[in-house]
């Protein structure tokens, strides 16, 4: 869950009419309409998908690709002129106001928030799964928490952070906590689609549960083929 918010995506959508304004586009605002339509456009694919592909083949699928989207966006911001401190750069009647790294990357982060959404943004709250019976409204109200907290830290230090580092370091920053989310996905995030809430209980005995889970899947459905009727 705070990989969802450290990963950079709430200080994005919050503060993506400023981004937009600095980098030329003269509507920032319909611009960041637009990415937030996006936002919503992939929630609707992540609920078609999630049940069929699986949360963890989801979140390996997605994870990594949204770090090479933050990249991209990083390098742009290296070539994008920018004024002093959070103001827009003086326009100069020899150039477009929209240069082609601004529009890179407005396309980097359409593909991130598209990312986002398909796979860890709603992902991240199926966590609830992985509780006992008797733990769950518990670690309910633990993931909600950690989800909060961890998006008022990244949204209030983003400014500050930009200062510091440039945007170039803050979007930098938040590809490497993808990163990282990407390589706890790979070892610690078993697969539990198909499942049921009881079985899940069981995953985390030994160990983070990868390997369990797909004992577990893998027994379920050998018991299913072995129930079907010779010539069904």
């Amino acid at each position: 869950m705070a990989v969802s918010q450290l990963g950079g995506f709430n200080s994005l959508m919050y503060y993506s009419p400023l981004v937009f304004s600095l980098v030329g586009f003269a509507n920032p605002v319909a611009v960041g309409t637009v990415v937030a339509g996006v936002n919503f456009a992939f929630t609707i694919v992540n609920l078609l998908l999630v049940d069929r592909v699986g949360r963890r083949r989801l979140l390996l699928s997605t994870v990594h690709l949204m770090a090479v989207a933050l990249v991209v966006a990083a390098v742009c911001f290296r070539w994008i002129r920018l004024g002093q401190g959070l103001e827009p750069p003086p326009a100069r009647a020899d150039e477009a106001r929209v240069q082609w790294p601004a529009v890179v990357l407005l396309l980097a982060i359409v593909a991130y928030v598209a990312l986002y959404s398909s796979g860890l943004g709603n992902t991240a709250w199926l966590g609830s799964e992985f509780f006992p019976t008797e733990m769950r409204a518990m670690g309910t109200m633990m993931l909600t928490v950690t989800c909060w907290a961890s998006n008022i830290v990244v949204s209030s230090t983003f400014l500050t952070q930009v200062e510091k580092t440039t945007f170039s370091g803050a979007f930098g920053c938040y590809a490497g906590v993808c990163i990282l989310g990407w390589v706890f996905v790979y070892f610690c995030y078993p697969e539990v689609k198909g499942m049921a809430l009881e079985d899940t209980g069981h995953v985390f005995q030994h160990g983070f549960g990868v390997k369990r889970a797909a004992e577990i899947q893998k027994n379920a459905r050998a018991a299913k083929q072995n129930d079907v009727p010779e010539g069904a």
